[in-house]
């Protein structure tokens, strides 16, 4: 990797601006993460950085259950959530209740309004 000390800092951070760009793998456990993981911080001596998700596995490294780095990240999960929130109330006769939109998203109602107003500066 080009930058080891700049991807440690990130990891560090837990920077979700480098999420993408490498993953991060703990050889004491197996692992690998994003560098915006919020799983506890490895020994820097531990840590080894790979390109993507497909390298970390043929390291011989699994997925990390708690950020899932070979799969869409938990903001760009939030974000289809929000569009998909979007499209409901585009396409409702009558403007559903945020209980019932929360219902039909999948989220608590509290969850759908933070996240909705902080994807589009707007409450539902």
């Amino acid at each position: 990797m080009p930058d080891s000390a700049r991807y440690w800092q990130a990891v560090c951070e837990r920077d979700a601006a480098f999420d993408g760009r490498f993953v991060f793998a703990v050889r004491s456990t197996g692992i690998y993460c994003r560098p915006s993981c919020p799983a506890r911080r490895p020994l820097r001596t531990n840590v080894s950085f790979h390109a993507d998700a497909a390298a970390a596995e043929a390291a011989g490294f699994r997925a990390c259950q708690r950020c899932v780095p070979n799969g869409q990240s938990p903001a760009q999960q939030l974000d289809a959530l929000v569009a998909a929130a979007c499209r409901l109330l585009e396409s409702s006769e009558a403007t559903p209740t945020l209980e019932q939109l929360a219902a039909r998203i999948g989220l608590s109602p509290s969850h759908l309004a933070r996240a909705f107003k902080a994807r589009t500066g707007l409450t539902p």
